[in-house]
């Protein structure tokens, strides 16, 4: 597994360019950004350390990613060794400093960025361990955290969160090769090292400003990430429904018609550079904010009439989070509006991803959700996966167990999220009210002797008691 290792882009053989694939080219606001900045990170080593002619690690952790030390220290080791320095060198020179940092934002290749990350939290560069992959999540995890507008945010469920993605990964074995993880989360996690890379691509490109400024508040950056919803708190115990940790995870694993947000509000700088939207970018799929719950079964009931009156409707995509005995937990993803058929459908965008024990996902594609409890002849219940016969995830029509694999869990929690606009949800309660309406007038109606002989509610009244009526009571 993973025998052949890729040096393109190791720090040992240097940052090489690729321009091929990839989302995110800020070539044209880099250069003399970059060049400001080793200009000034060469004063400040002069000035502070007393050293002539290059640029120190201390200055450089200290002056750019000076919240992430652990993280600075990587990165100057990998301007370090693509300038063929020793991996202990603690200065790098001016030249060497421009060319190294323009390279590395050169990287759009999402393949690149996995592989370059992970080396770079390898010992060896070629194999690496559980905690050292742990140590790559936790600062990617810190950095999404960090910058909510509101503060920093938390999570108590971080660590089960994070060791659900370890394991996923390395299944027991004591080191994986880079090239085999890098692909893995490839594979799992698509935008976790994307989060990371636009925050350093961010980071390099503005840092200059506050050397420049000699301010600490102007070092700090205030990155627009959005802020999750008081919906997310439980009128019970305060905590969140949907822990935070788990939403950050997810985003990185979720098609974007999921995590996108549900407006942005971009606004120029006075140089024309788009800056809040260039931010927006960095960490825009990190926590979303407009998620809706549509049901809860702590609080609505476990049951598949309260879940199809509260998911029925609604019309944008949804996540549908299964808890079960042994802590198995799984989530659906739904790009399109539930409704019952007994044959399989559901778009592109659908998957099936399990979130604990163990992170990773199932299955996605089109056409692997079955949702059916009236039509006779057909199974019911709710099944996803892409084969009918042998379902990936299933729930029974009583929804009292989940099945995953073939192994039934007691099914203990069910809750439902709306991914789409906020119209979404409002037409949904629209026709929520217009159901609500019809009924009362359907109750309305005076009914004839002829039909109240057979109706339920006169069989319900001869239980408690009353066995004579006049036709004008009815």
């Amino acid at each position: 597994m993973g025998s052949h290792h890729s040096h393109e882009c190791s720090p040992r053989n240097g940052i090489s360019r690729n321009n091929s694939g990839g989302e995110l080219s800020e070539k044209a606001q880099t250069s003399q950004p970059v060049d400001r900045l080793a200009k000034l990170l060469m004063q400040k080593t002069v000035e502070e350390d007393s050293v002539q002619g290059g640029i120190t690690c201390d200055i450089f952790t200290r002056y750019v990613f000076s919240r992430y030390p652990d993280l600075s220290r990587r990165i100057f080791s990998l301007l370090a060794n693509g300038a063929g320095m020793s991996p202990s060198a603690r200065v790098i020179t001016q030249a060497n400093f421009r060319i190294q940092v323009d390279k590395l934002l050169s990287i759009i290749s999402y393949e690149q960025q996995a592989q370059m990350y992970v080396s770079m939290y390898s010992t060896n560069r070629e194999e690496i361990s559980p905690d050292e992959f742990q140590s790559l999540l936790m600062v990617i995890y810190n950095i999404s955290m960090d910058h909510y507008p509101e503060g920093p945010q938390s999570c108590r469920k971080i660590f089960n969160t994070i060791q659900a993605v370890v394991d996923s990964a390395f299944h027991k074995k004591s080191t994986l090769s880079v090239t085999y993880l890098a692909h893995w989360i490839q594979n799992h996690c698509p935008r976790l090292i994307v989060i990371l890379h636009r925050y350093v691509i961010h980071v390099l490109s503005t840092a200059y400003r506050g050397i420049a400024e000699t301010s600490e508040k102007a070092t700090e950056l205030e990155l627009s990430t959005p802020v999750l919803e008081k919906t997310f708190l439980s009128a019970s115990d305060k905590q969140p429904l949907l822990p935070v940790s788990q939403v950050w995870i997810l985003s990185t694993t979720l098609p974007s018609v999921y995590t996108r947000p549900s407006h942005i509000s971009p606004s120029v700088s006075n140089n024309g550079f788009n800056t809040q939207n260039f931010l927006s970018k960095i960490l825009d799929l990190s926590c979303p904010s407009h998620w809706t719950l549509l049901y809860n079964s702590n609080q609505h009931g476990l049951s598949s009439n309260r879940f199809l009156h509260h998911v029925l409707s609604y019309k944008g995509p949804t996540l549908i989070f299964l808890r079960g005995e042994q802590d198995v937990e799984f989530c659906m993803a739904v790009s399109e509006e539930w409704h019952e058929s007994h044959q399989y459908w559901g778009g592109e965008d659908s998957i099936i991803i399990q979130i604990l024990p163990r992170y990773h996902v199932i299955e996605k594609g089109p056409k692997m959700i079955y949702l059916n409890f009236s039509i006779r002849g057909y199974p019911h219940g709710v099944r996803a996966g892409t084969d009918p016969r042998k379902p990936s995830v299933s729930i029974n029509e009583s929804f009292s167990q989940i099945t995953y694999c073939g192994i039934p869990y007691t099914l203990f929690n069910v809750e439902v999220w709306g991914c789409g606009t906020p119209q979404n949800r409002e037409v949904q309660l629209d026709i929520r009210k217009w159901e609500v309406k019809q009924a009362e007038k359907q109750r309305a109606v005076k009914m004839k002797s002829s039909d109240w002989i057979d109706h339920p509610d006169r069989y319900l009244l001869e239980l408690a008691g009353r066995t004579n009526y006049s036709d004008s009571s009815h």
